[in-house]
C-alpha cells in the first residue's frame, strides 16, 4: 500500500535538534514494518498545530488538497509519529478533521500504539480514543502558551518599569552573552564590520557592493552562510538593536513575530551611534529614491537629477566609447541629450552636451558648495554633539508616537486613566522637545567651517580621486560626489544650443549658471542669490 509521511514540529528551534530524524526514522522503520511502499515525505518545520495553521497553509494542507482532487485514487496511507503531529486543535474540531479525511479514502495511522484509522472502522472505542487523546494535546498546548506568554508579558513589564535584565540569551549576531547573572557584551571584531557597514554605506556604496568588499577580504561571516550577501547587510541596516533598542514583540508557537509597538532604550550595547545611523539611513533614502541600477563606474552623476530647459523631460546619458582624436588622444565620447527629443516627443533641443566637459564645468561650483558646508568631523566636541542631537532626534520622535497612541486610546475610550497616561507622556515628549532644541543650538554654536586652504586642499584631492586608476578609490570618491550633488542642487537644467548652458538652484538660495567659452573651448560659471545680483 501506498505511504505518504508527514512531519511536524512547532518552532524553529526544534527543528535545530533532533525531531526531524527522530520522526522520520521511526516513520520510516514503521512503514518498511507494514510493507508499505513511501511515496513521499512531507514536513511542516516550525508551524503550530495549536491554531491549525499547519491544515492551510502548511504541507499537511497540499495534502488534503491533492487527496480532494483524487491524486490518491487508490487510497493512501498518512503516516505520522504520533496523533497530536496531526492537529492540537479542539477534539471536535480534530475529530471531524479526521472523518472527512478517511471518508475520502485516506487511512491515518500512527507509530505511537501502531493506530489506523480509517473509514469502515471508527468504532466508539476508535472514537473515544481520538477525541481523549485530542484533548489531552489541546489542554497541554493551551497551558503551555498560557504560562509563555504570561512569562513574557511579565518580563515585558519588567522591561517598560526601567528594570535592567537579559530577557533571553539570544541575542543579536555582534554580542556575546556571559557571565552569571548573564549580561550582553559586544564582539569586538563583528562590532567593527557592523561600524564597517555603516560608514560604507554613508559613503555612497550600496548593500551589493559592501558584501562583495567583504567577501574578497575574506571576512568571517556571522553565521553559517558560506559568503555575505545583500540581504543580510540590508539586515543589519535595519535591526535596531545596533542603537541599543529592543523593540518588544509577541510571537505564538509557529507562528511569525508582531512587534508590540513597545521600545526599551539601551537593551543591549549599542555598537553605532544614532547620528552615524541617521546618515546611513538617509543614504539610503537617497539611494533608493534618486538612483536606478547598479554600476561600479558611476559615470553619470547626475542620473535623476539633470532636465531639458526646453521641454522638462530627463536628460539621458549615451555612451559611445573611448575613441581617438585626429591629435591622437583617447577620449571617452559620452553625452547627455533630452530624452524627448531622442524619442521624438517634439523638442527641438537636441544638442548632445559632451559629459565630460559639462561634469568638469558643474563640478567647479558643486564641489567648492559640498565642501564649504561640510564640517570637520575630526573635532570631537563636534562630533560628540552630532551624536547627541541625533539620539534626541530619535528619543522625540518615540516620544511623541507613544503619546499620539495614548491620545488616541483616550479619545476612544474616555477613561481617566487613559487621559492621565496621555497626560505623562505629552509631558516626556515635551521635554524630549526641549532637549533637542537646545542641543540643536549646541551644536550650532561650536560647528567649525574649514578655513580656505584647507578648503582647497580637499577640493583638490576629491577632483582628483574622481578619475583615480584604482578602481575602489574612484568608485568611492564619485559616490560622494554624487550624494553631494544631490543633497546641494535642487534644479539642474540644461539649454541648447543658444544659448549653451546649464542653470542649478542650490538649497533655494543660490542659482549658478554655466556657459560654455567657445575661445578657451570650456566652461566658466557665475554665482547669484536667487531673485538677487550676480555674487
Amino acid at each position: 500500500m501506498d505511504c505518504v509521511i508527514y512531519i511536524r514540529w512547532s518552532s524553529s528551534e526544534q527543528g535545530k535538534g533532533s525531531s526531524l530524524e527522530r520522526q522520520r526514522e521511526d516513520c520510516r522503520r514503521h512503514a518498511a514494518d507494514q510493507g508499505w511502499t513511501v511515496l513521499e515525505e512531507m514536513v511542516d518545520d516550525g508551524i503550530s498545530a495549536f491554531k491549525g495553521e499547519h491544515a492551510s497553509t502548511g504541507s499537511l494542507g497540499n495534502f488534503v488538497r491533492d487527496v480532494e482532487i483524487g491524486r490518491y485514487p487508490d487510497g493512501v496511507v498518512l503516516l505520522v509519529e504520533k496523533l497530536d503531529r496531526l492537529s492540537r486543535q479542539e477534539p471536535g474540531r480534530v475529530f471531524m478533521w479526521m472523518m472527512n479525511l478517511t471518508e475520502a479514502g485516506v487511512t491515518v495511522a500512527t507509530v505511537d500504539g501502531s493506530r489506523r484509522y480509517s473509514k469502515g472502522n471508527f468504532d466508539m472505542a476508535s472514537i473515544i480514543e481520538v477525541v481523549v487523546k485530542a484533548q489531552l494535546s489541546h489542554e497541554e498546548s493551551q497551558k503551555k502558551s498560557q504560562r509563555l506568554g504570561a512569562a513574557w508579558a511579565a518580563k515585558r513589564r519588567r522591561l517598560n518599569a526601567g528594570e535592567k535584565f537579559v530577557m533571553t540569551r539570544r541575542a543579536p549576531a555582534w554580542l556575546d552573552v556571559v557571565g552569571t547573572p548573564p549580561s550582553f557584551v559586544p564582539n569586538a571584531e563583528r562590532a567593527a564590520i557592523v561600524r564597517r557597514i555603516f560608514e560604507e554605506t554613508v559613503a555612497g556604496f550600496g548593500k551589493h557592493h559592501i558584501a562583495r568588499n567583504l567577501n574578497l577580504e575574506n571576512v568571517p561571516t556571522f553565521g553559517r552562510a558560506d559568503a555575505w550577501h545583500a540581504s543580510y547587510i540590508q539586515k543589519i541596516l535595519r535591526n535596531p538593536a545596533v542603537l541599543g533598542e529592543l523593540h518588544l514583540g509577541r510571537k505564538a508557537r509557529g507562528s511569525p513575530r508582531q512587534v508590540t509597538g513597545d521600545v526599551v532604550m539601551d537593551y543591549y550595547p549599542s555598537v553605532v551611534d544614532a547620528d552615524l545611523h541617521n546618515r546611513a539611513h538617509v543614504a539610503m533614502a537617497e539611494r533608493s529614491r534618486k538612483f536606478a541600477g547598479r554600476g561600479r563606474r558611476l559615470v553619470n552623476l547626475f542620473s535623476g537629477l539633470a532636465r531639458c530647459g526646453t521641454c522638462g523631460s530627463k536628460m539621458t546619458f549615451r555612451g559611445k566609447g573611448r575613441k581617438q582624436r585626429a591629435d591622437g588622444r583617447w577620449v571617452n565620447e559620452d553625452y547627455l541629450i533630452c530624452d524627448g527629443y531622442q524619442r521624438g516627443k517634439g523638442c527641438d533641443n537636441g544638442f548632445h552636451f559632451n559629459y565630460g566637459v559639462w561634469e568638469r564645468g558643474i563640478l567647479d561650483p558643486i564641489i567648492h558648495e559640498a565642501v564649504q558646508e561640510d564640517r570637520s568631523a575630526s573635532q570631537s566636541e563636534v562630533r560628540a554633539a552630532e551624536i547627541e542631537v541625533a539620539r534626541l532626534e530619535r528619543n522625540w520622535i518615540m516620544a511623541k508616537e507613544r503619546a499620539d497612541s495614548a491620545l488616541r486610546i483616550a479619545i476612544e475610550t474616555g477613561r481617566h486613566e487613559a487621559q492621565n497616561v496621555w497626560t505623562e507622556l505629552a509631558a516626556t515628549s515635551d521635554q524630549t522637545g526641549d532637549a533637542l532644541d537646545e542641543a540643536r543650538e549646541r551644536l550650532l554654536s561650536i560647528v567649525h567651517a574649514p578655513t580656505p586652504e584647507e578648503q582647497r586642499d580637499r577640493v583638490r584631492q576629491l577632483r582628483k580621486s574622481l578619475h583615480d586608476e584604482d578602481e575602489a578609490t574612484r568608485f568611492e570618491a564619485r559616490s560622494k560626489v554624487r550624494a553631494a550633488v544631490h543633497d546641494l542642487i535642487d534644479r539642474m537644467t540644461f539649454f541648447g544650443p543658444a544659448p549653451l548652458g546649464v542653470e542649478l538652484e542650490i538649497a533655494n538660495e543660490r542659482l549658478i549658471t554655466i556657459h560654455y567659452d567657445d575661445q578657451a573651448g570650456d566652461t566658466d560659471w557665475s554665482m547669484s542669490r536667487l531673485n538677487s545680483q550676480t555674487l
